[in-house]
């Protein structure tokens, strides 16, 4: 249909083209350290490994009772056993569970049996008291196949005298 005569237009009221941003340019990785693929991402060492959900560790820390020494902070023993559980579900390849609890509990010397333990506490007081350091300290000094090993052995282990940590 054609222009209505009675209706007069300006030049504002005429079709304009609208403006569309020009193609996009190609994007390559310039600056230095920068990541292109999955193969790149840094694993092991002080990256450690990755695992599904390791935050359910404080899930199942939070209500759980943990048999501390006098003078411990409740914060700081459970900031390492979370950080060992994290670690012994990542090394497993599967999300924490409680079993990971009982055997970070173990090599940290916490629990029934070891709950009166001075040298197993003074550990513990010896990590905690260095903040992040003291916990990559921990999972540096703790044997990765002693972190994969069933409770059983890590509780024969104990038993026998041999220390868990460095």
């Amino acid at each position: 249909m054609g222009q209505q005569p009675n209706i007069q237009l300006h030049l504002e009221d005429l079709p304009r083209r609208e403006a569309h941003p020009g193609p996009a340019r190609r994007w390559s990785a310039r600056r230095p350290g920068e990541l292109t693929g999955p193969g790149e991402v840094p694993r092991g060492g002080a990256f450690g490994t990755p695992g599904p959900d390791t935050g359910y560790a404080l899930r199942l820390l939070a209500d759980r009772p943990l048999a501390l020494a006098p003078g411990e902070r409740r914060a700081d023993v459970e900031r390492l056993v979370a950080a060992l559980v994290a670690a012994r579900a990542s090394r497993l390849g599967r999300a924490p569970i409680a079993g990971d609890i009982e055997v970070a509990e173990m090599i940290l010397g916490l629990g029934s049996q070891g709950s009166g333990d001075e040298e197993a506490a003074a550990l513990r007081r010896r990590f905690c008291s260095h903040g992040p350091e003291g916990v990559q300290s921990l999972l540096a000094a703790v044997d990765p196949g002693l972190l994969a090993a069933a409770p059983a052995e890590i509780e024969r282990r104990r038993t026998a005298g041999e220390r868990l940590v460095p």
